[in-house]
């Protein structure tokens, strides 16, 4: 029995000492660098031409003005746009990839102001 038990642990710390190390030496592609680069650059770009808003305003500008600070204290982690758009200022609510993430903040800020809706806007 006592032999047994000294063949097990005797295996059990071999197998430990010739297992594999947890260092691992990654060599770095430039190449893959410059094909990165350019990924995010590209990335960025149709970002930037393809999401989606959240329009809460469209009307004068003190009660835009107001809207807008008011939109900045409650919705802190999200960005808000307020600018003029002929003939009205607007006031809009975040950047999203999605039509579905916009759709689920959309939810919630249609409990303040009813006549939200979200938009993609023209390029």
């Amino acid at each position: 029995m006592s032999r047994k038990i000294l063949f097990i642990s005797c295996l059990f710390i071999c197998s430990t000492t010739f297992s594999q190390s947890d260092k691992y030496n990654l060599k770095n592609n430039p190449k893959f660098d410059s094909i990165l680069k350019v990924k995010k650059s590209v990335d960025k770009k149709i970002f930037d031409e393809n999401y989606y808003s959240i329009q809460v305003f469209s009307g004068g500008y003190n009660f835009g003005d107001s809207i807008s600070n008011y939109v900045n204290e409650k919705y802190l982690g999200d960005s808000i746009y307020f600018y003029f758009e002929t003939p009205n200022y607007k006031v809009r609510i975040g950047k999203y990839k999605s039509k579905i993430e916009a759709e689920k903040k959309l939810k919630e800020i249609k409990k303040e102001f009813k006549s939200a809706f979200v938009f993609k806007p023209s390029k």
